[in-house]
């Protein structure tokens, strides 16, 4: 082999690290940093809710253990509200198509369940529990006893609780 060629394999190899990079910060949405306070509340206030047995809708929960902060589920909660706020959509599918699962998995959380609440409109995160709690599909994610992990986001007025259980 001639010395003038390892460049340009170098290259090469630059190039698809460079590709493999790009397509990890496409999949996960953005390159959350760390997540507003008001996100850190609304774990407070999903534990505060799981502690009390209540109805939602006409079926009836007892109450639950807490969930645990994960910071991958974080991740892609995050990631998705500043998706929601910057495209101006509100969807569970991600401007890029992706689900919610799709990215927990992008983060590197390997679920066997999984469940997510959206917000947008809301200033406070006792408002959107409030209104996530009076809404029954809301929530019986928040009091689903299988759901084991939890990550937050919130950008803007954009609200996202992803819940999860691990494999």
């Amino acid at each position: 082999m001639r010395p003038h060629h390892r460049p340009v394999r170098h290259r090469i190899v630059l190039l698809v690290v460079s590709c493999v990079l790009a397509a990890g910060l496409l999949l996960t949405g953005c390159a959350a940093g760390t997540p507003p306070r008001q996100a850190w509340e609304l774990l407070s206030l999903v534990n505060e809710a799981r502690r009390t047995p209540r109805s939602c809708g006409a079926t009836a929960y007892a109450a639950a253990a807490p969930l645990a902060l994960d910071a991958r589920l974080t991740r892609a909660a995050q990631c998705h509200s500043e998706d929601m706020q910057s495209t101006g959509t509100f969807s569970h599918t991600g401007s890029d198509g992706s689900s919610p699962g799709d990215r927990a998995a992008a983060q590197g959380y390997a679920w066997s369940r999984i469940g997510e609440d959206i917000a947008s409109g809301f200033g406070s995160p006792a408002s959107v529990m409030d209104a996530w709690l009076n809404s029954p599909g809301h929530c019986a994610n928040i009091m689903d006893p299988t759901f084991q992990d939890l990550g937050t986001g919130v950008a803007g007025t954009y609200w996202t609780l992803d819940f999860a259980a691990p494999r």
